[in-house]
């Protein structure tokens, strides 16, 4: 954490496609906020002293990404979900197995948000 707005963080994925993709990591550096009731982080790749360094994991690189998070008006429990992603996986990957393989990450990972919601609705955190 560089400060409340601004992280670095290192971020690693599973193996995938019945090991037909490799693990990926990552070193990202964000910044969050709020534009108005909008959630906005924004963030890319970057070269960072302190994270680890690969070793049989692939490193791979996100350019300038954003993720909004916009309040429904008509449905207090529901959300627009916007993600502007700009990704090189490196390494040898075939595009058919990527055209397969993002898709059901990126679902993958918005499971997991919906189960942390409600999660931290049962906590009373929101």
């Amino acid at each position: 954490k560089l400060s409340d707005d601004c992280a670095v963080s290192y971020q690693v994925t599973s193996d995938g496609g019945g090991g037909m993709v490799s693990a990926r990591d990552f070193v990202y550096a964000s910044k969050k906020g709020y534009e108005g009731s909008i959630f906005v982080m924004g963030g890319k790749s970057v070269e960072y002293k302190d994270a680890p360094s690969p070793s049989k994991i692939v490193r791979a690189v996100n350019g300038a990404g954003c993720q909004m998070v916009t309040p429904r008006a008509e449905d207090e429990n529901t959300c627009q979900f916007l993600w502007l992603m700009d990704c090189d996986y490196k390494g040898w990957m075939p595009q058919s197995v990527l055209d397969i393989a993002m898709p059901i990450a990126q679902t993958q990972f918005i499971d997991c948000v919906r189960k942390l919601a409600e999660k931290l609705k049962e906590e009373g955190k929101f």
